[in-house]
């Protein structure tokens, strides 16, 4: 994280390691519906198969 360097007071560093953390989430709870979905299309495909 080169831009906190360049930051000047202690409080942009805190707003943007706190964007940064908001991001991560955002992204794991994509990642996380992504796998259910995955595994809704694989338990359907699987039912078809078994018919």
């Amino acid at each position: 994280m080169i831009v906190i360097g360049l930051l000047s007071t202690k409080q942009e560093v805190e707003e943007i390691k706190y964007i940064v953390k908001i991001c991560d989430v955002e992204d794991r709870i994509r990642l996380v519906v992504r796998m259910q979905k995955l595994k809704e299309l694989f338990s359907k495909e699987m039912e078809l198969k078994k018919e």
